[in-house]
């Protein structure tokens, strides 16, 4: 099969099931995102020679968190590209599993650093999109915590 269906059809899964997931009700989640065909569609994918569908595939399956996954993501934190290791990584700290949890700690040493990032979030089981969190949680976006601060006490730098 061609690499630009393979990506393609690679790429349709996960909106599909970004689509899925935005527009389904709970109940309904549970059942079509792991459907037992999807997953082994993108289990097989993490072994496809094209580095670009190995990544959208790991990518993907850390949005279904399916065991049935895991020791394919396992293996790929050893992909010789660092972007398939760092979604593996991703997709493993959704598991709460033994295997996922060693399989991060040894991504630790990985030779990239966003792999080595993406590994140390999944051991915190960061769940917030792989952004970081607000370091200041007050709504006011004003620096400065004194809403009445003193003048300058040289008026003639105050306006400055």
């Amino acid at each position: 099969m061609n690499t630009n269906v393979r990506r393609t059809a690679v790429l349709a899964l996960s909106l599909g099931l970004a689509a899925g997931i935005a527009g389904s009700s709970e109940r309904s989640k549970g059942t079509a995102l792991r459907n037992p065909a999807v997953v082994d569609a993108l289990v097989g994918a993490l072994r496809d020679e094209d580095a670009e569908v190995r990544s959208q595939a790991a990518l993907t399956l850390s949005r279904l968190g399916d065991l049935r996954a895991l020791p394919a993501l396992v293996a790929a934190l050893k992909d010789e590209q660092a972007e398939v290791r760092r979604h593996a990584a991703m997709a493993l700290g959704r598991f709460e599993d033994e295997r996922a949890t060693e399989a991060l700690i040894a991504a630790l040493k990985d030779k990239d650093p966003e792999v080595r990032r993406a590994a140390a979030r999944g051991l915190g089981r960061v769940d917030d999109n792989w952004g970081f969190p607000n370091p200041n949680p007050n709504p006011n976006p004003n620096p400065n915590p004194n809403p009445n601060p003193r003048p300058h006490p040289n008026p003639n730098l105050r306006n400055r």
